[in-house]
């Protein structure tokens, strides 16, 4: 009696999913295209998603391109034993490249030969654009005065627009691209759009930053004689993030630079930028205290605890800056002084005992706190 009853459960059971499925049910939820917008030039998909009532139903696809009529047949079919439950499906329909037109796109999903849903909605082609913005850059940091090199890959276009922060310049043309140099630092966007001759553009987005070049203050100590070989040359280094690189012409990167003849100088400084200026300075010959009384000034006591002394015997000096600059380069004191002939100053200067550089003017000397 049992096994009857089973026999008999298990074949109602079976002959309503058999029911279930052979009366299921589909319904489209979403058609959509990619990608969007699109142009003659896209290779084009519909994708079409859709909800079927049984798990045993499976969808294809197939289409026509009429004019300016698309119809894609989707088909369900069902077949073995299914749940009845609500399974979705996602069906992708390649069309490749189509000419440019304002479609009709129909959709149309049958099961077994009945039509059981259409949708329709409209399916706009553009033009493929011919312009092409491609460039890059050798450096997208450079120094002021530098050329920023851009370089070509593969720009097409009948007329080319260049801007910098929304102002139009124009490039010279180079092995690679373009050049310019810009004449300001600081953070440049440039956009190239190239147009062609439908008027279709396409553009391209870089960013240049410009560095400040350093900046330097040459400074002395002059040897004692006309052969000796105990002149000093100095770099201070005003401005210019670290680190900073000195070379010297006669070579060594040194500073100072020390055991000197007279004679000029030219070191070049490179900073952390690795943006570059050469300056160039004289270490001169004061072979006595008359000597060089006769040229500038004169300063004792030297080494001093920072008291000193400074005689000023040059009758052009109308007015007097004293500048301190420590080994790095360092401005540590500025003092403006009235100026007149063979005029007698007492000075203190504050500062931790070393080696310092005291500029009057245009003339350095080194002077030491102990």
């Amino acid at each position: 009696m049992i096994k009857q009853i089973m026999r008999l459960f298990l074949t109602t059971l079976i002959f309503l999913i058999f029911s279930i499925s052979s009366n299921a049910q589909f319904w489209i939820t979403s058609v959509s295209s990619s990608p969007f917008p699109a142009n003659d030039c896209d290779i084009l998909s519909v994708v079409i998603d859709g909800n079927m009532s049984s798990s045993n139903c499976t969808p294809t696809s197939s289409y026509l391109i009429s004019g300016n009529t698309i119809t894609i047949d989707i088909n369900i079919t069902c077949g073995g034993i299914g749940l009845p439950v609500i399974t979705p499906y996602n069906e992708t329909v390649i069309l490749g490249t189509i000419p440019s037109n304002n479609y009709v796109l129909i959709v149309n999903q049958s099961s077994s030969g009945t039509l059981l849903e259409t949708n329709t909605s409209s399916l706009n082609i553009g033009t493929c654009c011919a312009s092409n913005a491609s460039i890059s850059l050798i450096s997208s940091s450079n120094c002021l005065g530098e050329p920023t090199s851009f370089i070509d890959l593969g720009t097409v276009a009948d007329s080319l627009v260049w801007t910098d922060n929304g102002v139009v310049f124009n490039p010279n043309p180079s092995a690679l691209g373009w050049i310019y140099i810009f004449n300001s630092s600081g953070v440049h966007n440039v956009i190239l759009t190239a147009i062609d001759s439908t008027g279709c553009s396409d553009t391209n987005n870089l960013v240049v930053t410009v560095n400040n070049l350093p900046e330097v203050l040459m400074s002395s100590v002059s040897a004692t004689c006309a052969t000796c070989q105990n002149g000093e040359a100095f770099v201070n280094v005003v401005s210019g993030p670290m680190p900073h690189q000195v070379l010297w012409s006669i070579g060594g990167t040194l500073n100072p630079l020390t055991g000197l003849n007279p004679g000029n100088y030219i070191a070049t400084l490179t900073d952390g930028n690795l943006c570059s200026v050469t300056d160039s300075v004289l270490v001169g010959n004061s072979v006595s205290v008359n000597e060089y009384k006769s040229h500038e000034f004169l300063i004792y006591p030297n080494p001093s605890s920072g008291k000193i002394s400074l005689n000023i015997f040059n009758s052009e000096f109308n007015s007097i800056t004293i500048e301190v600059f420590n080994l790095s380069g360092e401005i540590v004191e500025k003092r403006f002084l009235s100026g007149k002939s063979n005029m007698h100053y007492d000075i203190h200067l504050d500062l931790s005992k070393g080696i310092y550089f005291l500029k009057v003017n245009n003339f350095t000397e080194k002077i030491v706190i102990q």
